[in-house]
């Protein structure tokens, strides 16, 4: 699994979305990317705010499963 979101002293991830710009909107773990045993890829928002999956709302506390190509948006 794959995690996304803000690093901070006490909380480390794998992709700090921080270091793309301001990041004050985005949670310190704003989802997690997973891979399931069918070879399927799902991402689940942990965020309050929404990510975007091909330019539909996630929510958080949802999950939404990726396609080839997939254009993922995260932050404003």
């Amino acid at each position: 699994q794959i995690t996304l979101g803000r690093a901070t002293k006490d909380n480390q991830i794998d992709v700090d979305l921080a270091l793309e710009g301001p990041a004050w909107k985005i949670s310190r773990k704003q989802g997690v990317i997973k891979l399931k045993n069918n070879g399927d890829f799902f991402i689940a928002n942990e965020g309050r705010r929404p990510i975007y999956i091909d330019g539909r709302p996630v929510l958080g506390g949802n999950k939404w499963k990726l396609n080839n190509n997939s254009v993922v948006e995260v932050g404003p």
